[in-house]
């Protein structure tokens, strides 16, 4: 489950504190329309990395290498669980070392020596693979039941967010029929959804997009990734621009979204949105889309923003009146 919870039901007339089960289902007593709710959620994160190691892919790679450091930073900061590999494109040609995982240890953890020079040298994977990328069934052989039982053993967990983020400067040529259906029933199938029906995946993509068809990579060549887009769609994912002097931006933003995934409060009840109060290691937290936390209506969950983002250990609660009490 994405969130584990422990309820707490607070009667009104007694100071004493009542545990509640186990699951997300919560009952109003008959003496007190409001209660409060503590969550310590899932801090397990697997992402593979997709990188294009086809000619004039060098920069693009030093610029994401580039981001390494202030990546783990901010995960280790965060106490974030996590498990980093990568792939290249290259399941063709004269150099075919896709499909597999870069580098060794096969993959990186927070408890990997010297972390942060073996994940950046892993991220340049070179110009000498193929033209034809396909990147996407790279990923479908890395994640394959066969080679996580072998040489990706221990990469994969069913209890984690599995995020896959992809870098290049093309659209992906996998050889497959109706692409986007079939790695959405990919992940899918390899992924659980987490208890309340959402995807246990998602994908993100660093490319050519829609909005940055005017641009040009380094050969002066621009290709819109729709291939990645889609799946970044169906997921719920990030898609930015490859066209930048950097990518800080753009793996900013997709920490974060993996952050709202893992940290997204779902509420068991309709709540009356002014009567919510959020507290972080008893500290007050205000409502606030920069540094704090919102209420996100579509999905009835609290969403935490900047530096109010908790860490993997902390305690949380959330107090609010339902909207059906009376």
């Amino acid at each position: 489950m994405k969130k584990e919870f422990s309820a707490l039901l607070a009667a009104m007339m007694s100071t004493a504190l009542m545990a509640c089960s186990s699951g997300v289902q919560f009952d109003l007593p008959e003496t007190s329309d409001n209660f409060d709710q503590s969550v310590t959620y899932n801090n397990k994160v697997d992402i593979l990395w997709i990188v294009d190691n086809s000619a004039s892919m060098l920069k693009h790679q030093q610029n994401l290498s580039a981001q390494v450091p202030d990546l783990v930073s901010r995960l280790n900061s965060l106490k974030m669980d996590y498990h980093m590999a990568v792939v290249t494109t290259s399941m063709g040609g004269t150099n075919p070392d896709g499909g597999r995982f870069i580098g060794s240890p096969k993959y990186v953890t927070s408890s990997t020596p010297d972390l942060v020079n073996s994940l950046k040298n892993r991220m340049i994977v070179g110009e000498a693979g193929s033209s034809n990328e396909r990147g996407l069934e790279s990923m479908e052989n890395a994640l394959s039941s066969g080679y996580l039982a072998n040489e990706g053993k221990g990469f994969f967990r069913n209890d984690a967010l599995l995020v896959v983020i992809a870098l290049s400067n093309e659209e992906d040529k996998s050889v497959v029929s109706n692409p986007t259906q079939h790695y959405t029933g990919l992940l899918d199938s390899l992924k659980r959804p987490w208890v309340d029906g959402s995807r246990s995946w998602v994908f993100n993509f660093i490319g050519v997009t829609p909005a940055s068809t005017n641009c040009t990579t380094f050969n002066d060549y621009s290709e819109v990734g729709w291939r990645f887009i889609d799946l970044v769609n169906v997921s719920g994912g990030v898609q930015e621009s490859i066209c930048t002097s950097s990518l800080g931006s753009a793996i900013t933003n997709i920490r974060a979204r993996i952050y709202q995934i893992l940290t997204d409060f779902k509420l068991s009840k309709k709540p009356v949105i002014e009567s919510i109060t959020v507290t972080i290691n008893g500290q007050s937290v205000p409502r606030s889309n920069v540094n704090g936390w919102d209420y996100i209506e579509s999905i009835n969950a609290i969403r935490f923003y900047g530096s109010a983002v908790p860490a993997a250990d902390a305690s949380i609660k959330v107090d609010f009146k339902p909207k059906d009490a009376n």
